[in-house]
């Protein structure tokens, strides 16, 4: 099964793992009982965030079209068509009891009397014979009677069932619709089609029309001229219609006016609790699409966030780069950028922008353009931070602020010049054991613009390796509360004193996703650059 991820739909990464997926099982491609690459390397490969592709896998599961194995992974369920076969088997029946509530009750009750009859006639008929059998000694007759005795009461049973639906078809009909109604929500693909579900459904079952009012204008007239909207938790008479306040925690989202019924006949109770029922489903599945919206703007912010990134990290003889990224939330306020200022010259750049979500993310995609606008060959570290430090003064939120590690790595000189904007200062471990911490520079962008900023130049060795990483690493906490901390940084960067930028990335993108039980409370950015040792 081959997995891609298109950046350049629009469509958020899970949901095309997800129909990629689905067209993989019921094509056969994917068989059950086989199982799923697992979400780390499959990330990887992809080059998505790992939360895109446990979110897939997560809808997949509820879906009931994979399962997860402790230790083993996930895998296509075995059962996983059964569910449709269940519902065809159902529809006969829903049919059955749509006619038996849509018949007329002179009808219902002689069908009723008539299944009455025909079951205390086979029980007289199967105790005559018994009787007769056991004073004659007819074994037949005697098998007969125990028959009829064995199957009494699973058709009594039956009958019963079948006769309270005739008599009382309301009472068993307004629940399966409700129950029909919950289901059908998950499906529908807004909140104006599941409306219209229950517009068809409620309308057929009461003779009235029920319209869900939204605009908020008209909302506030209603609660204004009904004060009692706001706390009633059941319909509400206003003229000849109900009206059914949707409540959205403490809030009315809306009502949901029922007009009279097409026949004239007043609303009983049933009806009412029915309504009241309804206009709970209604609120439920509005917070559900609300929630579902959110959660798909942040899907697509992501996937533009990922494009700011670079998608594949440009290489210069004699070094190894690579880097991480992981946001705590679905966006994040974290960047960072490799990209080539001339063909011996890279610029490095790693920041963390204060706060999280979405307002970070929007002000990190204003950080990425205006670095990309001011990088030039021409152009210092220091000049390029006061400059972009002069620019996001003007335009950003007051008490928001950025730190940021920008620096050109000199492939002909083997030399590394940088400046560092109030950031966590990146490390240099050498072979001879010692760690050079890189804090040159000034206070961080975005707060004062009069400020200036220093630059300093190391010469960098065979061997070394360059690690620039965000807070989100190193304050990443354990189930106690402990900070990974710089300590165990350097001490893991010193066991893999050999490895290429890309395996001391993952080294330590691992340790840290061990350490804090992927439960990420900052975002977590991570440059690596690794000094090759000559041949």
């Amino acid at each position: 099964m081959l997995l891609r991820v298109d950046f350049r739909s629009g469509k958020p990464a899970h949901l095309q793992l997800v129909d990629q997926i689905k067209a993989a099982a019921a094509s056969g491609t994917l068989r059950p009982g086989e199982a799923l690459p697992a979400i780390g390397p499959l990330a990887g490969e992809l080059r998505v965030n790992r939360n895109a592709v446990a979110k897939a896998y997560s809808e997949l599961e509820g879906l009931g079209l994979i399962e997860s194995q402790p230790g083993k992974g996930y895998f296509l369920k075995e059962n996983h068509r059964r569910p449709q076969k269940e519902v065809r088997r159902r529809a006969p029946t829903a049919e059955i009891d749509q006619a038996i509530m849509q018949a007329p009750l002179v009808l219902r009750t002689t069908l009723m009397c008539s299944l009455l009859t025909a079951l205390l006639g086979a029980l007289y008929l199967g105790l005559v014979g018994g009787i007769a059998g056991v004073m004659r000694g007819d074994l037949a007759a005697l098998l007969a009677a125990a028959v009829v005795a064995a199957v009494f009461v699973p058709v009594r049973s039956l009958v019963q069932r079948f006769v309270d639906r005739l008599v009382f078809a309301k009472r068993f009909e307004l629940p399966r619709v409700l129950r029909i109604i919950k289901a059908e929500a998950p499906s529908q693909p807004d909140l104006d089609s599941f409306m219209e579900r229950v517009v068809e459904r409620t309308k057929a079952l009461l003779g009235g029309r029920p319209e869900l009012i939204r605009d908020r204008a008209e909302v506030l007239s209603l609660v204004n001229s009904l004060p009692s909207l706001r706390s009633a938790r059941a319909p509400v008479s206003a003229g000849a219609d109900l009206l059914m306040p949707v409540f959205s925690d403490d809030e009315v989202l809306g009502v949901l006016r029922l007009a009279p019924k097409s026949s004239g006949q007043e609303y009983d109770a049933e009806d009412l609790k029915f309504l009241t029922a309804i206009g709970e489903q209604v609120a439920i599945t509005a917070n559900q699409f609300r929630l579902r919206n959110e959660r798909q703007e942040s899907e697509y912010a992501l996937d533009i966030q990922q494009g700011l990134l670079p998608r594949e990290i440009p290489q210069i003889p004699g070094f190894t780069i690579a880097g991480a990224w992981q946001p705590a939330r679905t966006v994040g306020g974290d960047y960072y950028d490799v990209f080539k200022l001339s063909d011996t010259e890279l610029a490095l750049v790693v920041a963390d922008v204060s706060g999280k979500g979405m307002a970070a993310a929007l002000l990190m995609s204003n950080l990425q353009a205006t670095v990309k606008a001011y990088a030039t060959v021409e152009s210092s570290p220091k000049d390029l931070c006061d400059k972009v430090n002069r620019a996001l003064c003007k335009s950003i939120t007051i008490g928001k602020f950025i730190t940021l590690f920008y620096a050109v790595l000199d492939s002909a000189g083997r030399r590394l010049t940088y400046t560092n904007a109030g950031h966590n200062p990146p490390l240099i471990a050498r072979q001879d054991g010692s760690c050079l911490k890189l804090e040159t520079g000034g206070a961080v962008l975005g707060m004062f613009p009069d400020v200036s900023y220093e630059q300093a130049s190391i010469d960098l060795l065979p061997g070394d390796r360059l690690v620039i990483f965000t807070d989100g690493i190193t304050e990443a906490s354990d189930s106690n509360d402990g900070e990974f901390g710089e300590e165990r940084l350097i001490a893991l960067v010193r066991e893999n004193p050999a490895a290429v930028a890309a395996d001391l990335r993952d080294a330590i993108m691992q340790r840290v996703t061990q350490f804090c039980r992927e439960d990420f409370a900052d975002d977590a950015t991570l440059l690596t650059v690794a000094v090759d040792r000559p041949a």
